[in-house]
């Protein structure tokens, strides 16, 4: 399990953009968007828990309220995403 775990590690990007202006519900009080693309084994409960985790890595890391915070799920077929010269 760590070995596959380890193996799919090795595609994940993470691209953090600070100090961008965002105005949500009317505030400009920390806020947080963020889009999570996978190529399947996406689904309502694991979103859920996605959502979960990352909101509580936001609020405890970087005081972003889980109220102040967007994820979109992106369930992507493996044609649609290019790497190394080929498709996945």
């Amino acid at each position: 399990m760590i070995v596959s775990f380890l193996y799919l590690f090795q595609y994940v990007m993470i691209l953090l953009n600070g100090q961008v202006p965002i105005a949500f519900g009317g505030t400009e009080e920390p806020v947080a968007y963020g889009e999570l693309i996978s190529i399947g084994g996406l689904g309502p409960s694991v979103n859920g828990n996605l959502s979960s985790t990352i909101a509580e890595i936001l609020e405890t890391k970087l005081s972003i309220d889980s109220s102040r915070f967007y994820i979109k799920f992106y369930d992507a077929q493996r044609s649609f995403f290019g790497y190394n010269g080929s498709t996945f």
